[in-house]
């Protein structure tokens, strides 16, 4: 499971009101945790189209701190870094007047609980207190603004970009299959030879292996528990990763018929993600040299519904990384980096067969080419295993009941907040008129 922006906006109310009821018995510490609680939430405000003009009024860089302000304003920051993470698709929520208008209200009912906390810390008619004053004006005038049960909407389905770590071996191999994911996406295309792309496939033919063998075991299993639904949407699953993993196979061989530099072991920093994946899930799936049984793999219900979470997240990874290497391939061919056999040429152009006049016989069995005609089988059989992780991915999604979690995709440009957004219409200073929905 991931954690959503709905879940991080009730552990930052929560941990307001621990705050406000712990209180401080150090003014100074006081006053420099509220500074970071304004610092973060004037940039979580920035993300929801706001200025939080309250904020400017503090100035200074802001220390972490494991105080109760301290642990609050990480929690803000945590919201806005999600909305940040966000892919160009899931950004559009961003732009809804009346889910950015219940998120404004409440993340300031948040920060207005926390304020309970440092008024008792500062003296009437003193700079803190009317600084102070001035926050909780605007902030009470955010909170009243939120439409009535209107609640966030598609907005607090918005995902963390990777699943929430935890100590247990299941939960870890999660963490790992984002951790290649995100070596594998960190790899510029330009620096990619197809040595690493030939390893890129074969350990997308790995995962598919594993997340095979952990669904049959799910479904096999006599301790699992499962209705006829789910067995059904199993079998699908594990269809589709077979249709996914002869894809990949078709993959491999194509490479071996398409070349553009030297044999041997890649170096990526991804190949290492995916040997410690690749450790941690024969931990799970192994015992010697002989894969356990389905009884033994899946011991009972709880366990069952935790292999499904940890196969829906490894299914997203591998996805994702599919869809970097057809990204991959699409750069090389456009880059004239692959090769194709003369022969194969040929039957597609016979003008690669023939030697122009006044110049010499034909001596290379290779030629490099732009065209993309020439790679028609490549770039199928690559967008064949992206398509069918899709479809894989969609299943394990509904088996491990997250459907509704709107997961950032890797790939795109970094975004930048939006222009300010006032929802009364009253236009800002300096900000550009907006074409959202009225």
């Amino acid at each position: 499971m991931r954690a959503t922006y709905e879940d991080l906006l009730r552990v930052a109310r929560r941990t307001a009101i621990e705050a406000a009821r712990s209180g401080y018995d150090n003014r100074s510490q006081a006053v420099e945790d509220w500074a970071a609680v304004m610092a973060a939430s004037e940039h979580h405000f920035r993300w929801l189209r706001h200025r939080f003009e309250a904020a400017e009024l503090y100035s200074g860089a802001a220390a972490r701190t494991d105080r109760p302000l301290g642990r609050l304003a990480q929690v803000i920051g945590a919201g806005s870094d999600l909305l940040a993470s966000q892919d160009a698709a899931n950004a559009r929520l961003l732009d809804n007047r009346r889910s950015l208008q219940a998120a404004r209200a409440e993340l300031a009912a948040v920060v207005l609980t926390a304020a309970d906390c440092i008024m008792s810390c500062t003296r009437s008619k003193t700079p803190e207190r009317r600084r102070l004053e001035a926050a909780r004006t605007e902030l009470e005038r955010l909170a009243d603004a939120a439409i009535p049960r209107g609640g966030l909407g598609a907005l607090g389905d918005l995902a963390t970009g990777q699943p929430i770590s935890a100590d247990d071996p299941l939960s870890v191999i999660p963490r790992y299959a984002a951790r290649w994911e995100r070596a594998e996406d960190g790899l510029a295309l330009e620096t990619l030879l197809t040595r690493d792309l030939r390893s890129t496939t074969a350990q997308v033919r790995s995962v598919c292996g594993y997340v095979w063998h952990l669904s049959d075991g799910v479904l096999t299993s006599r301790h699992a528990e499962l209705d006829a639904r789910h067995g059904h949407q199993l079998n699908l699953l594990k269809q589709t990763l077979r249709a996914a993993e002869a894809g990949a196979l078709r993959v491999a061989e194509s490479w071996r018929r398409r070349l553009s530099d030297l044999y041997g072991a890649t170096g990526t920093p991804s190949e290492a993600a995916f040997m410690a994946l690749k450790a941690t899930l024969d931990q799970i799936v192994r015992r010697g040299d002989s894969l356990l049984e389905a009884d033994e793999l899946v011991p009972d219900k709880a366990t069952a519904l935790r292999v499904l979470e940890t196969v829906d997240e490894m299914v997203w990874s591998t996805e994702q990384v599919a869809r970097r290497q057809q990204r991959a391939v699409a750069a090389l061919v456009s880059q004239g980096r692959l090769f194709v056999p003369r022969q194969e040429a040929g039957k597609l152009d016979v003008r690669y067969l023939r030697r122009p006049a006044t110049s010499r016989p034909l001596q290379s069995r290779w030629l490099r080419t732009t065209e993309p005609a020439f790679f028609t089988e490549l770039t199928a059989c690559v967008a064949w295993t992206a398509d069918h992780l899709t479809a894989a991915s969609d299943i394990a999604r509904r088996l491990a009941g997250t459907s509704q979690e709107r997961r950032p995709e890797r790939g795109g440009p970094p975004r930048s907040p939006a222009p300010y957004l006032e929802i009364t219409n009253s236009a800002q200073p300096g900000q550009e008129p907006s074409t959202l929905d009225r």
